[in-house]
């Protein structure tokens, strides 16, 4: 069992290594006329993770910007800018944000390769706006046309310190460091499972929502 935890640990760190997965993760979308510039880049990133102007906190955190013709790449530091956020209480999402920055996204039924969308449908009755990906659906609420769809995106999950710990199958480690922006601690390897140590701002059951919705 020693022998299986030691390579598993081996193998999660040569896959950290091999996908570049630093402090930092990296986004890349697709260029179009509202992606020409520095500024834009702010501009979109802030009005896809918060309805407050935070364009300044993201300056912070943003690093290794590169424009193609085709597309648009960066760095953010997603750990800080979160800490950041929360510490001015501030209501964000910054989950799925090479989705979240296509103009499409916060469309219904908006049909973006690898993206959630969202979803209309009518129970007894009544309208209900849902999230759906990969034949999976979460009801959101009540549906409301006069609703910005961009203000249930920033209010999909309540965040709050939280430290606890875990239980995830391996290949969940790097899904895993993607939305809290850093490497858990694995504390052991047991039936399959990896045991880790989370300090975040989602809580247990929100975390296993995220890596297992998306």
């Amino acid at each position: 069992m020693i022998k299986i935890f030691i390579i598993l640990i081996l193998f999660i760190f040569v896959s950290l290594i091999s996908k570049n997965l630093s402090a930092y993760q990296e986004i890349s979308i697709q260029k179009d006329n509202s992606l020409m510039n520095y500024e834009d880049i702010l501009n979109s990133i802030s009005s896809s993770v918060a309805q407050e102007d935070i364009q300044d906190l993201i300056d912070k955190n943003i690093y290794n910007i590169n424009f193609s013709s085709e597309s648009v790449s960066f760095e953010l530091d997603f750990q800080n800018l979160s800490e950041e956020l929360y510490g001015q209480n501030i209501n964000f999402n910054l989950i799925l944000l090479n989705c979240s920055l296509n103009k499409k996204f916060f469309l219904l039924n908006s049909n973006i390769n690898e993206c959630p969308q969202f979803k209309q449908k009518v129970i007894n009755k009544k309208k209900y706006l849902y999230l759906f990906n990969k034949k999976l659906l979460y009801r959101l609420g009540e549906y409301d046309s006069s609703k910005d769809f961009r203000d249930v995106w920033y209010n999909f999950l309540s965040i709050k310190n939280n430290i606890f710990k875990t239980h995830i199958a391996p290949d969940k480690y790097l899904t895993t460091k993607n939305y809290l922006g850093y490497s858990p601690k694995i504390i052991s390897y047991n039936s399959g499972k990896l045991e880790i140590e989370i300090e975040g701002l989602y809580n247990e059951k929100q975390f296993h929502f995220l890596i297992n919705f998306f």
